[in-house]
């Protein structure tokens, strides 16, 4: 298969991810399992080419490519801000901002009457996302109210584009970073769940990107970004916990200690009302009903199955780490991928914002198995050679 046909095929499933949503669970968990049986191909693709090569400049092309597809998210950002229509969760966001400012306790709050009414629980309809989440949003979000959300996640789109870039060099090299830019910009997808539902997921994934990042060089520092994401949001970043699981025994430590650090702004608010934040952070997850944008709706005697296969998934994950850690940056974010796309495919509900979770990653897996060797313009200039080799 062609290079250009397997970003094609990338391209054409994410938008068949957006397309299957409410009533047609089933066909997305059959494009969850494609893409899920494609990540070891794409890890040893990536790999073949890692440590072989070197960063240097990228094709004019693709820093074109960047620069206009940044400017056409930008543009979009701008335009949803004149009559912003965003998702519950982004209102809910800014109203339990509001109501903290005052005092109240956000996993108190009766705002999520959806999930109350869903669970037929009023225990349920507390604020369901982790306070670094609350925090992130209020700045803006207190002070401009939806347009803050916009312009917060045009704010944290950059940071995600830029971590992308990094992340796709140190799989490869500069050309794989700039098109991984270009893979993850290019998908209709990203822009509008951010910008016209105005879902608040990248909180979390940028500080994950960044662990992936620094997890050999700075376990303290990994670990601080992973337990920061966590305080925004239990998932992904629980699912990561393995993947950037350090290999030497005194790094896991600084590790553990870096993610208990990132934890703090959690403290207390689960000491504040410990009932109503474990119900509304941890146990409404067990006990959410199946929608239909997931299989598990028009089959829900196989959900313990499923959820058990998950759990023995994640169980082994964590063996293997703890054992054999990953050797390279690519089998980590290839884990990472597995585990985010295999959560997906056993969960009760496949929301178009969970997607945001994978594809940065997937992205710069994809680019760097895309270029495994040198593009023309990343060649060194040619040097003459000595008169004794001629």
């Amino acid at each position: 298969m062609s290079k250009a046909a397997a970003a094609v095929l990338f391209w054409l499933a994410v938008g068949l991810l957006q397309k299957f949503n409410w009533h047609l669970g089933v066909w997305k968990a059959l494009v969850l399992a494609a893409l899920l049986g494609a990540v070891p191909l794409v890890v040893a693709q990536a790999q073949r080419g890692s440590g072989a090569l070197t960063g240097g400049p990228a094709p004019h092309l693709l820093k074109a490519a960047v620069v206009a597809l940044l400017l056409l998210h930008t543009g979009y950002a701008v335009a949803k801000l004149r009559h912003p229509s965003l998702i519950d969760a982004a209102l809910i966001t800014i109203a339990e901002g509001q109501d903290l400012r005052a005092g109240d306790n956000p996993y108190a709050s009766q705002r999520d009457a959806e999930a109350a009414a869903g669970t037929h629980d009023t225990r349920f309809a507390g604020y369901k996302y982790l306070p670094l989440t609350l925090a992130a949003y209020l700045p803006l979000g207190g002070a401009l109210g939806p347009r803050g959300i916009v312009l917060s996640n045009l704010l944290l789109q950059f940071a995600v584009v830029a971590l992308i870039f990094r992340l796709g060099a140190a799989l490869a090299s500069a050309s794989a970073g700039w098109l991984a830019m270009v893979l993850y910009l290019s998908l209709p997808l990203v822009p509008f769940q951010l910008f016209a539902k105005g879902v608040l997921d990248l909180v979390a994934v940028v500080p994950l990107l960044a662990a992936l990042l620094l997890v050999e060089r700075k376990p303290a520092l990994s670990g601080l970004f992973l337990g920061l994401s966590l305080a925004a949001k239990l998932l992904p970043g629980a699912l990561l916990l393995p993947c950037a699981l350090p290999r030497r025994r005194r790094d896991r430590v600084l590790y553990a200690a870096g993610i208990a650090v990132g934890l703090l702004p959690v403290v207390p608010f689960a000491l504040w009302g410990p009932a109503a934040f474990l119900d509304n952070i941890v146990l409404f997850n067990l006990v959410r009903p199946a929608d239909s944008t997931s299989w598990l709706f028009a089959f829900p005697a196989a959900r313990p199955v499923a959820a058990a296969a998950m759990a023995a998934l994640y169980l082994a994950a964590l063996v293997l780490a703890w054992l054999r850690p990953p050797a390279t940056l690519a089998a980590r974010s290839g884990m990472a991928v597995a585990l985010i796309l295999a959560s997906l495919l056993t969960a009760p509900a496949v929301h178009h914002n969970y997607q945001l979770w994978w594809l940065p990653l997937a992205c710069a897996l994809l680019a760097a198995a895309l270029v495994p060797q040198r593009l023309p313009s990343d060649a060194p200039p040619a040097t003459k050679a000595p008169l004794g080799s001629i």
